[in-house]
């Protein structure tokens, strides 16, 4: 993600960038794509919550319990969007999980226009910065068998979670693999000719 200025107007700029991309992920197909920025989303989303509720809130609160309380009620509504979103499967179903982004998105402009007017200085409160940058893909090419799914689940056992991997061409072998030991995948090929997996666990 974009680096931030130190404001809260700019975590949410971050937040609305990283959703504008899981959204086109979604729609392009590109669902390894999609789960990392919907990762992505979620961890900067945490960061974010988690400072309001500890440093904003509490002083709202001194002239203002109403409506900081359903500040709090819109982070719980948004925290249930983020679990439904990441217990779908988006292969599947994507229409259902585009709908249920657009609704996430609502509920976060929503959430910001209540904070801009109970707060006309909310926006320039400063922060520190979010801290989501995702690991680089594990490039696998031009390795011999077994040398990849070796490297993959030492990575796994080091907590490497989520874990993206390019290779040649679909490990098909590797995904049984992966679901006896309660992980999932997502994959599809690369522009440049290799293939690329997602892997989370289940």
């Amino acid at each position: 993600m974009d680096k931030s200025d130190g404001s809260l107007h700019a975590q949410h700029a971050q937040i609305e960038r990283e959703l504008d991309a899981v959204v086109a992920a979604g729609r392009a197909g590109r669902w390894p794509d999609y789960r990392r920025h919907f990762a992505t989303l979620c961890e900067g989303l945490a960061q974010h919550m988690a400072f309001e509720e500890e440093a904003v809130f509490p002083l709202l609160e001194q002239r203002a319990t109403a409506p900081v309380k359903v500040l709090r009620e819109q982070h719980a509504q948004l925290r249930r969007h983020l679990e439904m979103l990441g217990a779908a499967a988006p292969e599947q179903d994507p229409a259902g999980c585009l709908a249920e982004l657009d609704d996430l998105l609502a509920l976060l402009d929503a959430h910001h226009a209540a904070e801009m007017a109970l707060d006309p200085q909310y926006a320039t409160r400063p922060t520190p910065r979010l801290v989501l940058e995702n690991p680089p893909a594990m490039d696998l090419r031009g390795l011999q068998p077994p040398e990849p799914i070796v490297r993959i689940f030492q990575a796994l056992e080091r907590g490497a979670v989520p874990l993206r991997v390019i290779l040649p061409h679909e490990p098909m072998p590797l995904y049984s693999l992966l679901r006896e030991r309660g992980y999932s995948y997502a994959g599809s090929p690369r522009p440049d000719g290799g293939f690329e997996v997602l892997i989370e666990r289940a």
